[in-house]
C-alpha cells in the first residue's frame, strides 16, 4: 500500500477518508472538493503534491456528474462567466504583484464568510440575474482567482444569491469548474507537475473519488430544494473558516 500512494500505511488510511469526505461534498454541492482536500491535506502533503492532484480530480469528478447536469447547465450565463472570468484574472494577477498573497486570501475569505453567515441567518430574498449581473460576477470572480484561487468559492456564493433553480446552480458550477480546471491541468502538465507520484495517486483514486461523488449526487436528488442552498451557505463557512485559519496560522 505504501507502494502505491508513497505513504505510510496510516497516511494512506487518512487520505482515502479525506477523498471520499471531499468527493461525497462535490457530489452533493458541485464544488467544495478542493477545499476540504486541502484542509485535510495541507498538514500531510505539499501543497506542490496536492494541487496537480486535486486538480486532476477535479476533472474526472466532473466527468462522473457531466451526464447527469448537461440538461441544467444555464450555457448562456455559463459563457459569460467564463469569458469575463478570463477577463478579470489577469487583473487579479496584476493585484498580487502589489499587495502580499496573504492578505488578498484573508480579505476574500473574510467576505466569503461574512456574507454567508449574513445569507443563512438572514434568508435574504434573491435576485434574478441578468446577462450584465453574471458578466459583473464573472469579471470579480476572476480577479479573485488571479490574485487568491477562490473562484469556486466566491463564484457559488454569488450563484447562492441568485433565484435559480438549486439543480442550475450545482450542474452550472460543475460546468464552469470542469472548464477552468481543464485550462489549469493543461498548464501543470507543460510544467511537469504530473510526475509517477501524481499519476499513480490519480489512478488509485478514481473509483473512491466516484463512490464518494455517486453518493454525494443521489443525496442532492433527494434533498429539499431549500436544503441545498442551507448546505452550500454552512459548506461555505467551513471551508472559508478553516482557510482563515490556515493562511493566518502560516503567517504568525
Amino acid at each position: 500500500m505504501e507502494d502505491l500512494f508513497y505513504l505510510s500505511v496510516f497516511d494512506t488510511f487518512f487520505y482515502a477518508t479525506v477523498l471520499f469526505a471531499a468527493s461525497y461534498v462535490r457530489g452533493f454541492s458541485g464544488f467544495g472538493f478542493t477545499g476540504v482536500l486541502f484542509a485535510g491535506l495541507s498538514f500531510k502533503l505539499p501543497l506542490a503534491e496536492i494541487v496537480p492532484l486535486s486538480i486532476a480530480l477535479e476533472l474526472a469528478a466532473s466527468s462522473v456528474q457531466a451526464r447527469g447536469i448537461v440538461r441544467d447547465v444555464n450555457w448562456s450565463a455559463l459563457g459569460t462567466l467564463l469569458v469575463t472570468g478570463a477577463i478579470g484574472t489577469p487583473i487579479g494577477i496584476f493585484l498580487l504583484g502589489y499587495f502580499p498573497d496573504a492578505t488578498l486570501r484573508i480579505l476574500a475569505l473574510s467576505f466569503v464568510f461574512l456574507s454567508s453567515v449574513y445569507l443563512i441567518f438572514t434568508g435574504t430574498r434573491r435576485f434574478s440575474f441578468s446577462q450584465t449581473s453574471y458578466a459583473v460576477v464573472g469579471s470579480f470572480v476572476g480577479v479573485i482567482n488571479g490574485a487568491a484561487a477562490l473562484s469556486g468559492l466566491v463564484l457559488a456564493l454569488f450563484l447562492n444569491f441568485s433565484d435559480a433553480r438549486a439543480t442550475s446552480i450545482r450542474a452550472t458550477m460543475i460546468a464552469y469548474l470542469f472548464f477552468a480546471d481543464l485550462w489549469a491541468c493543461a498548464l501543470l502538465i507543460y510544467a511537469g507537475y504530473y510526475d509517477t507520484v501524481a499519476i499513480t495517486r490519480f489512478f488509485t483514486s478514481v473509483p473512491l473519488l466516484a463512490a464518494g461523488v455517486w453518493l454525494g449526487s443521489r443525496h442532492f436528488a433527494s434533498a429539499q430544494p431549500g436544503q441545498y442552498k442551507r448546505v452550500v451557505f454552512g459548506l461555505l463557512i467551513a471551508l472559508s473558516a478553516t482557510g482563515l485559519v490556515a493562511t493566518i496560522l502560516a503567517e504568525i
